[in-house]
């Protein structure tokens, strides 16, 4: 369903070692990724021409793609790094954003860039991701993600499944909420107009999944409406002060007190 959304295919001629170097374009918010988490960002398949081995890339075109020869940057060694995968001649494999993971976390680390090493050995190419697991290479003969349940709620599910982070910033909360709304509002529209109507089973688990992102939504709604609303009328709404500070501040105000006045305090503390 996403592959009107990719660019027309492009051959790159692989004639030495050379690093595949993705990235977002800059002027790409994060709230674009919503739209397209669902399916993949980029398909790469091997293929000949000439007697020389080359790649055929497709992508989004928010996505920045450059083959640059030699090692390329120095890399993170205590990034973990995939397994290599081989392909030879007319196999392929596509980008997906890891299920469960934060859409926050996934823009991200693909603003700062992703880089995968590719090698030809012999009759095949190695491709070798250097990053961590909130990016996948699934080959195309395992890309199972358009079967499995409708696609509607198995994102529903790998957004329940997530875990919540109430340290995150407004921003990345308030992303989470278009998250789960965006979801809800897919959820609405295949219960309503889809063949789910037929079957009571998966309309029930609709239901189920609908009310608990309904939840989730009103826990992460109360912790946003805690970072940007002010508390207190006398200090801007970006102003906070840590309870730990202002309980060394009170003690030293104590200790430079007179007694008297300590005991006037407490007094009127009293009365009150």
């Amino acid at each position: 369903m996403f592959e009107p959304l990719l660019t027309q295919p492009q051959f790159i001629e692989l004639t030495q070692r050379r690093q595949l170097h993705l990235r977002l374009r800059e002027s790409v918010s994060d709230f674009s990724l919503l739209q397209t988490m669902g399916g993949h960002l980029l398909e790469c398949v091997v293929t000949q021409a000439c007697s020389d081995k080359g790649l055929i890339l497709r992508s989004h075109p928010y996505l920045i793609c450059e083959l640059v020869s030699g090692e390329g940057p120095a890399l993170d060694a205590a990034m973990p790094q995939e397994e290599s995968l081989h392909r030879s001649h007319g196999q392929g494999w596509r980008l997906f954003s890891a299920l469960g993971i934060s859409p926050v976390m996934c823009a991200e680390r693909l603003r700062k860039g992703l880089v995968i090493a590719v090698e030809t050995l012999g009759d095949s190419v190695c491709f070798r991701p250097q990053f961590d697991q909130k990016w996948l290479l699934v080959t195309l003969e395992r890309d199972l993600r358009l079967f499995g349940g409708p696609l509607e709620l198995r994102r529903a599910k790998a957004v329940l499944a997530r875990a919540e982070d109430l340290s995150q910033n407004a921003e990345a909360l308030l992303l989470e909420i278009g998250e789960i709304e965006l979801v809800r509002q897919e959820l609405a529209h295949f219960a309503n107009h889809g063949d789910v109507k037929q079957h009571g089973v998966i309309l029930s688990e609709v239901t189920k999944v609908d009310e608990q992102l309904l939840r989730k939504k009103q826990l992460l709604s109360h912790h946003y409406y805690q970072k940007v609303q002010r508390p207190n009328w006398q200090h801007a709404a970006n102003q906070h002060e840590d309870l730990e500070a202002l309980q060394r501040k009170l003690e030293s105000y104590q200790l430079l007190a007179p007694p008297e006045l300590n005991l006037m305090v407490e007094q009127m503390f009293l009365d009150d």
